[in-house]
Protein backbone atom coordinates (compact mmCIF):
# COMPACT_ATOMS: atom_id res chain seq x y z
CA UNK A 1 0.00 0.00 0.00
CA UNK A 2 2.94 2.14 0.65
CA UNK A 3 4.05 1.68 -2.56
CA UNK A 4 1.11 2.57 -4.38
CA UNK A 5 0.28 5.83 -2.03
CA UNK A 6 3.55 6.97 -1.36
CA UNK A 7 5.16 7.46 -4.31
CA UNK A 8 8.15 9.91 -3.74
CA UNK A 9 9.09 8.00 -0.01
CA UNK A 10 9.46 5.19 -1.61
CA UNK A 11 12.07 4.15 -3.92
CA UNK A 12 11.71 0.30 -4.05
CA UNK A 13 10.06 -2.27 -1.30
CA UNK A 14 8.82 -6.12 -0.70
CA UNK A 15 5.87 -7.09 -0.27
CA UNK A 16 5.50 -10.87 1.44
CA UNK A 17 2.47 -12.77 0.35
CA UNK A 18 0.20 -9.58 0.47
CA UNK A 19 -3.41 -8.98 0.96
CA UNK A 20 -3.89 -7.03 -1.88
CA UNK A 21 -7.96 -7.06 -1.69
CA UNK A 22 -9.59 -7.01 2.07
CA UNK A 23 -12.89 -8.16 0.21
CA UNK A 24 -11.15 -11.28 -0.53
CA UNK A 25 -9.10 -12.25 2.55
CA UNK A 26 -11.19 -13.94 5.83
CA UNK A 27 -14.02 -12.49 6.17
CA UNK A 28 -13.73 -13.54 10.38
CA UNK A 29 -10.69 -11.67 10.65
CA UNK A 30 -11.34 -8.64 8.21
CA UNK A 31 -15.21 -8.72 9.14
CA UNK A 32 -14.33 -7.87 12.89
CA UNK A 33 -12.31 -4.97 11.83
CA UNK A 34 -13.65 -3.34 8.59
CA UNK A 35 -17.64 -5.17 8.88
CA UNK A 36 -18.78 -6.76 5.75
CA UNK A 37 -17.84 -6.05 2.29
CA UNK A 38 -21.16 -5.95 1.20
CA UNK A 39 -22.19 -3.10 3.96
CA UNK A 40 -19.04 -1.51 4.01
CA UNK A 41 -17.42 -1.46 0.52
CA UNK A 42 -15.78 2.30 0.72
CA UNK A 43 -13.65 0.72 3.87
CA UNK A 44 -12.59 -2.02 1.65
CA UNK A 45 -11.84 -0.17 -0.83
CA UNK A 46 -10.05 2.85 0.86
CA UNK A 47 -7.74 0.13 2.57
CA UNK A 48 -7.43 -2.33 -0.21
CA UNK A 49 -3.87 -1.97 -2.36
CA UNK A 50 -5.47 -3.31 -5.51
CA UNK A 51 -7.12 -0.18 -5.87
CA UNK A 52 -3.92 2.24 -5.74
CA UNK A 53 -2.32 0.33 -7.87
CA UNK A 54 -1.94 3.01 -10.27
CA UNK A 55 0.13 4.89 -7.72
CA UNK A 56 3.48 2.50 -8.02
CA UNK A 57 6.10 4.89 -8.88
CA UNK A 58 9.12 2.83 -7.19
CA UNK A 59 10.53 -1.21 -7.77
CA UNK A 60 8.22 -3.56 -6.11
CA UNK A 61 9.19 -7.41 -5.95
CA UNK A 62 6.14 -9.31 -4.75
CA UNK A 63 6.85 -13.20 -3.80
CA UNK A 64 4.48 -15.38 -2.37
CA UNK A 65 3.86 -19.18 -2.30
CA UNK A 66 1.32 -20.92 -3.86
CA UNK A 67 -0.40 -22.80 -1.34
CA UNK A 68 -0.50 -20.52 1.09
CA UNK A 69 -3.87 -21.09 3.19
CA UNK A 70 -3.66 -17.68 4.65
CA UNK A 71 -3.73 -14.77 1.95
CA UNK A 72 -4.36 -17.27 -1.02
CA UNK A 73 -2.05 -16.88 -4.06
CA UNK A 74 -5.11 -15.51 -6.25
CA UNK A 75 -4.63 -12.41 -4.49
CA UNK A 76 -1.22 -11.65 -5.64
CA UNK A 77 -2.13 -13.23 -9.16
CA UNK A 78 -5.16 -10.45 -9.09
CA UNK A 79 -2.73 -7.79 -8.32
CA UNK A 80 -0.04 -8.73 -11.23
CA UNK A 81 -3.21 -8.80 -13.49
CA UNK A 82 -3.73 -5.27 -12.33
CA UNK A 83 -0.56 -3.89 -12.33
CA UNK A 84 0.01 -5.73 -15.94
CA UNK A 85 -3.20 -3.50 -17.02
CA UNK A 86 -2.21 -0.19 -16.06
CA UNK A 87 1.11 -1.54 -18.20
CA UNK A 88 3.29 -0.92 -14.86
CA UNK A 89 6.88 -2.68 -15.33
CA UNK A 90 8.87 -1.69 -12.72
CA UNK A 91 7.74 -5.02 -10.37
CA UNK A 92 8.75 -8.55 -9.99
CA UNK A 93 6.89 -11.17 -8.79
CA UNK A 94 8.42 -14.20 -7.02
CA UNK A 95 6.68 -17.25 -6.64
CA UNK A 96 6.97 -20.61 -4.62
CA UNK A 97 5.37 -23.59 -5.47
CA UNK A 98 5.75 -25.62 -2.66
CA UNK A 99 5.13 -23.02 -0.04
CA UNK A 100 2.27 -21.85 2.60
CA UNK A 101 2.11 -18.55 4.40
CA UNK A 102 4.80 -19.15 6.84
CA UNK A 103 7.81 -20.35 4.38
CA UNK A 104 9.51 -24.08 5.40
CA UNK A 105 12.04 -24.59 2.47
CA UNK A 106 15.58 -23.56 3.63
CA UNK A 107 16.01 -22.68 -0.20
CA UNK A 108 12.71 -20.58 -0.37
CA UNK A 109 13.52 -18.19 2.27
CA UNK A 110 17.10 -17.86 1.19
CA UNK A 111 15.88 -16.90 -2.16
CA UNK A 112 13.21 -14.80 -1.17
CA UNK A 113 15.85 -12.52 0.85
CA UNK A 114 18.59 -12.73 -1.81
CA UNK A 115 15.69 -11.32 -4.37
CA UNK A 116 14.78 -8.64 -1.82
CA UNK A 117 18.95 -7.93 -1.17
CA UNK A 118 19.47 -7.55 -4.84
CA UNK A 119 16.49 -5.15 -5.05
CA UNK A 120 17.67 -2.83 -2.19
CA UNK A 121 21.10 -2.53 -3.38
CA UNK A 122 20.39 -1.74 -7.31
CA UNK A 123 17.36 0.47 -6.51
CA UNK A 124 19.18 2.85 -3.05
CA UNK A 125 22.62 2.66 -4.36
Amino acid sequence: MAMFTQRDVFVAGAALRPVSDWAYYNQQYSGNILNQPQKDSEAYHQLSPIYFAGGLKGKLLTAHGMVDTNVQFVDTVRLVQKLIELKKDDWELAVYPLEDHAFVQPASWADEYKRILKLFETSLR
